[in-house]
């Protein structure tokens, strides 16, 4: 059966880095107009196609359609939750959760649905898997800059409560995380311990 985005888009998606700016512009203004004449369609179409390994159109996608996110709020839900779905089904699912780097175009939004998608990212911190747990500490601390988030304190205290964790992959984590954003408890360091344990084992990644 025809796949009408992959015949519309595949081959300049595949192309996206030597299109130069002019043309990665009109690539995800292209992708906008197309998923918005007949979202439905595009949601069926790119289905199949989402993890594709080889095509790699997620991050393109979420780029194109973070331009209209009243029409595309809930679909940066649906996606968050494919993710971690996905994710469950691999021994190692850091290339599918990297994929949540990609939100970064919608953290700053204060619509309705970025409520939906830190309180999803939240659940996961709490993870038995450990690295959707890594994922979901490492992604949610720039949320909590957002003005329209509701629960910031309560994840606040849980991320920082995540700096003495029993494992030292997720105090490292939370750690630089929480770093970044400039969001430590004062006074809060990384132990010569876990310092040891980086240079050993390697840093833990962040998304």
């Amino acid at each position: 059966m025809t796949n009408h985005f992959l015949e519309l888009f595949g081959e300049r998606i595949k192309g996206f880095w030597d299109l130069g700016e002019a043309g990665t512009d009109a690539l995800l203004k292209d992708i906008l107009n197309h998923a918005n004449a007949n979202p439905q369609k595009f949601r069926h179409d790119i289905e199949p196609v989402l993890f594709d390994e080889e095509l790699e159109p997620m991050p393109i996608i979420l780029e194109a359609l973070s331009k209209d996110t009243d029409t595309w709020g809930q679909f940066y839900v649906d996606i968050l939750h494919k993710i971690f779905e996905e994710a469950q089904n691999y021994n190692d699912p850091s290339g599918v959760l990297f994929n949540l780097i990609e939100f970064t175009y919608i953290e700053n939004d204060q619509r309705p649905f970025v409520q939906k998608i830190v309180d999803r990212i939240y659940k996961e911190t709490d993870s038995e898997n450990l690295f959707i747990k890594l994922a979901a500490v490492s992604t949610l601390p720039p949320y909590l800059k957002n003005t329209s988030i509701k629960n910031r304190s309560l994840i606040l205290e849980s991320l920082q409560q995540k700096l003495h964790d029993k494992n030292w992959k997720v105090r490292y984590v939370s750690f630089k995380s929480l770093g970044f954003e400039n969001l430590l408890p004062d006074g809060s360091k990384l132990s010569i311990a876990d310092k040891i344990r980086t240079i050993i084992f390697g840093r833990p990644p962040l998304i």
